[in-house]
């Protein structure tokens, strides 16, 4: 490039720094390479979406009722509020907010702020304002479809409001993404954002996915990542049924490979070993160490780290007595697969 012309483009971009800030503009080369996630609290989901929920971004967790679209998002609280003493989420409760259900999945209810309120617009303001301010570090909106615009509360039963949800929640979601953006180059206090929805039916649609989510058509486009949920199966204890086996796929994902799934147990009943809202992380965790032969088998036995066990109960026993194996297990899994330590 000639020197006039690196001389033009650097009053330029001083111009623009001067007028809109430093970090309006940077080279390539300073923007931090990797892109920094929350974990899910499960090992399998994390290794699905590329290390965990993007930061920073809003991603959707999609499915049919009663298919643990809420217990992954309480499971994502609960584990980095683990993980960082000062972490806070902001639930906006247009559904029924249960703390019990919340609590016994492992959230500490101190730190998490609900909001119970389905105007859109009352919402919608509110979350822009939290991540203009920096306040929180996740929010989660449970549920879109719960979700109604002021002005379909002051019409009649048989007066409809055609799309007015829909353009409102397009705008939020051009509006938050300013909100949201962070630093490219500097630490700065993230937040990343979760969608709950539900799937809806087309009319008449014959060929292809039958399948639709409310909200519009806008919104696919700012979400970062989509995941279906979905019950895979049913856990029994005897002839009672205890838990049920979630499974996800990854529709769309920026930065990784999309249909990637995960399955894990996930028990609303105390049996075999677990409390009510416990998922069996070890377990995940296991199963995918051994598929890549981090735990190595020989026979009947199982060995991980200088350790070795008789069946695979008695390993999964040795860990779950033994936290610092497992975080060592959890980061060698993630490494292998060349995902972000979260």
């Amino acid at each position: 490039m000639p020197a006039d012309t690196r001389e033009s483009l650097q009053s330029i971009i001083s111009s623009i720094q001067k007028k809109y800030g430093d970090d309006i503009i940077v080279k390539g080369s300073d923007v931090k390479e990797e892109m920094p996630r929350i974990t899910t609290g499960v090992l399998a989901f994390d290794l699905m979406l590329g290390g965990g929920w993007p930061m920073n971004q809003w991603s959707e967790i999609i499915g049919e009722e009663s298919s643990g679209k809420t217990a992954m998002a309480y499971k994502t609280i609960a584990a980095n509020q683990a993980l960082d003493p000062n972490f806070c989420a902001l639930w906006i409760a247009a559904e029924d907010y249960v703390p019990e259900y919340a609590k016994a999945i492992g959230v500490d209810l101190d730190r998490l702020w609900v909001v119970e309120s389905n105007i859109m617009e009352q919402v919608y303001d509110l979350i822009i304002r939290t991540l203009d301010n920096r306040a929180v570090d996740l929010i989660v909106i449970d549920s879109l479809p719960s979700l109604v615009p002021g002005d379909e509360f002051e019409k009649n039963m048989d007066e409809f409001t055609m799309g007015l949800g829909a353009r409102l929640t397009g705008k939020f979601f051009r509006k938050s993404s300013k909100a949201q953006k962070r630093s490219l180059v500097h630490e700065d206090r993230g937040c990343t954002g979760l969608v709950i929805n539900q799937w809806r039916d087309k009319i008449g649609v014959m060929w292809g996915d039958p399948r639709t989510t409310p909200g519009g058509k806008a919104k696919n486009f700012h979400y970062f990542c989509r995941v279906e949920v979905k019950r895979d199966e049913w856990i029994k204890d005897k002839d009672e049924t205890v838990g049920q086996s979630i499974k996800g796929r990854t529709i769309k994902n920026k930065t990784y490979r999309p249909q990637q799934v995960a399955v894990v147990d996930f028990y609303f009943a105390g049996a075999k070993g677990f409390d009510l809202g416990q998922f069996d992380t070890i377990k995940d965790m296991i199963n995918i160490a051994a598929s890549c032969d981090i735990i190595t088998r020989a026979g009947a036995y199982y060995s991980y780290d200088g350790q070795r066990w008789q069946g695979k109960d008695a390993m999964i026993l040795g860990f779950r007595e033994d936290i610092g194996m497992q975080e060592k297990l959890r980061t060698e899994v993630l490494t292998h697969f060349n995902v972000p330590v979260v």
